[in-house]
């Protein structure tokens, strides 16, 4: 059976409001009047209509949405088991976490709403002691037949869920769809190596289906702050190291912060500004568990301002020593 909801792009609960706003938009969209010589447009224009013309019924959309499990084989004359109605939908929740939090995994309690059952027509969409009726739909059999002759299989009722009987009156705590916003916090426990944008499921804690029907999946979404001195790629973390002239022409060793503690660095003579070394295994955990990524370390040359005029003397005697650096000539310099 094809998705209604997905047609028009709501949710299952999605309020009548909501749902003319969907469906105004997308026939504006494919209507044949703008999409004249365009098939596969009218196509969808007839099935956005015919998903607007069932979910905007009160009625109908009660017996789409009991339309969710399909009927198992035929039970011999009898009334298949009851079962809950069509999926609710996935619930999506954003969650901040600080880059300590992301390195070494956390568990949060989010704090959410969500439709859940109605206690006060325990998610059968019924007013309390409201009087039943005979399905119509089935006539009281709690099953309809389907397929060609000789080959007919009975299955349930959608229309009465396969009890025979339909309630009239809609509870007014939930409007009779069996289902109503309600509070939570659930505990989600977030691997080491989150990243911004990465998700994170949990089954079965989402959205309660109308009518009884099964929770949809709660999807955790992660945004890491940023962090003062790494900058991250992936898995791969980047930071610059200040140095002095003096470490930079002799090479120096430099205790290094790094996740998890500290890394000695050997400098080698001569680092030139904007050298990278790469330390492996220093960077993020991996969220298959297979190792971390590496830290890539920039070297940053500071040279000194304000000296005093003995250093200042100090460094024309060392500039006296070095080898003069070779520069390009300057295109025209010899004509001028």
């Amino acid at each position: 059976m094809r998705d209604y909801y997905a047609v028009l792009g709501i949710e299952v609960a999605a309020t009548p409001a909501q749902l003319r706003r969907a469906y105004r938009q997308l026939a504006r969209r494919y209507s044949p009047d703008v999409n004249l010589w365009d098939r596969e447009a009218r196509g969808l224009f007839e099935e956005i209509t015919q998903a607007y013309r069932v979910l905007s019924d009160p009625a109908a959309r009660r017996l789409y949405d009991r339309q969710a499990d399909p009927a198992g084989p035929a039970t011999g004359g009898r009334a298949p088991e009851r079962s809950g109605g069509r999926r609710g939908d996935d619930l999506h929740a954003p969650v901040d976490l600080s880059f300590e939090q992301a390195v070494a995994g956390a568990t949060v309690e989010l704090r959410i709403e969500r439709l859940s059952p109605c206690e006060t027509c325990q998610a059968t969409g019924a007013r309390p002691g409201a009087a039943a009726i005979t399905c119509t739909h089935c006539g009281g059999s709690g099953m309809v037949w389907s397929g060609d002759a000789g080959r007919a299989a009975a299955g349930r009722c959608p229309g009465c869920d396969g009890s025979g009987e339909q309630v009239a009156e809609p509870c007014a705590t939930c409007r009779g769809r069996g289902v109503r916003p309600a509070p939570a916090v659930i505990r989600v426990g977030l691997p080491p190596g989150m990243d911004t944008g990465g998700q994170v499921r949990v089954e079965r804690e989402g959205h309660a289906g109308p009518f009884g029907g099964p929770r949809g999946d709660l999807i955790v979404i992660t945004r890491v702050q940023n962090d003062p001195v790494f900058t991250r790629k992936g898995h791969n973390l980047y930071r610059d190291l200040s140095l002095t002239v003096v470490e930079a022409v002799l090479g120096a060793r430099v205790r290094l912060p790094a996740l998890g503690g500290v890394v000695d660095l050997v400098l080698p003579p001569g680092t030139q500004r904007g050298q990278v070394f790469r330390l492996r295994g220093k960077g993020m955990p991996r969220l298959d568990g297979e190792g971390r990524g590496d830290l890539y370390v920039a070297a940053r040359v500071e040279i000194p301002r304000g000296i005093d005029a003995r250093t200042q003397e100090l460094f024309r005697e060392l500039g006296r020593l070095l080898p003069e650096p070779v520069r390009e000539a300057t295109p025209g310099a010899e004509q001028a």
